[in-house]
């Protein structure tokens, strides 16, 4: 299936419900196809050929990439981390936590869980400072300092992660001005990072809550056409 097949099968998807959840209007520039304008802001919503209109986002991807993103067979996170999504704006920062991932030791969070811990997820951060000093390329690739307000019962706590100021570091505490701040519980973190979870699903789940524009990038999965249907 080649990505104007499946654009003009995603407009006969397109519901009030969708229009009402995403309220954005996005601009495919599908490289080896064609610009696609998808308006999941206004009326009822509508998928045309071309640009119309002042977007929200603008998603550039290859042909075949948006195929298989939009099919289940590719997941837009790691496209996005291997260049081959590429999404304007600051909303940019928010995919970029996916990085994050591959910095905390998977065992030490089991062994803080297992030993009953008041915040799993204390054993993560001090791990992510330690790893941001150690390779100060991660300032350059991300660029960005995020706030994560870590929830547990009644109680919160919250971190600020400097990937952009050097050296970089994980503190407890609010540190400067963020870029992206983070609200997601303590047992949803530790899940994220570990890999037992799935970012987007916890944000559509209203799990993982991220402030400003940059959560129109996190809203893609909503164009997911039903797989009977193709």
């Amino acid at each position: 299936m080649t990505s104007t097949a499946l654009m003009n099968e995603l407009g006969n998807h397109v519901t009030q419900e969708i229009v009402n959840k995403v309220k954005g209007v996005y601009l495919f520039k599908i490289t080896g196809g064609k610009d696609w304008t998808v308006d999941l802001k206004n009326g009822s919503g509508s998928v045309q050929e071309g640009a119309h209109g002042k977007p929200d986002c603008t998603v550039t991807i290859a042909d075949q990439d948006f195929v298989n993103l939009i099919m289940g067979k590719a997941n837009g996170q790691q496209l996005f981390m291997g260049g081959k999504l590429k999404i304007s704006g600051n909303m940019a920062m928010a995919m970029k936590l996916e990085v994050l991932k591959q910095m905390a030791p998977k065992e030490g969070v089991a062994a803080s869980a297992a030993g009953g811990a008041a915040y799993a997820s204390d054993v993560i951060f001090p791990e992510i400072d330690k790893r941001i000093k150690e390779d100060p390329s991660l300032l350059k690739k991300i660029n960005g300092v995020y706030r994560f307000k870590i929830t547990n019962g009644g109680d919160s706590k919250t971190w600020t992660v400097d990937v952009k100021n050097a050296p970089g570091g994980a503190k407890e505490g609010e540190e400067g001005k963020a870029d992206c701040t983070v609200t997601v519980s303590d047992e949803d973190y530790v899940n994220l990072i570990t890999g037992k979870a799935n970012g987007q699903q916890l944000f559509m789940g209203g799990k993982l809550k991220i402030s400003g524009n940059m959560a129109m990038a996190m809203k893609l999965s909503q164009l997911s056409a039903p797989n009977a249907s193709l």
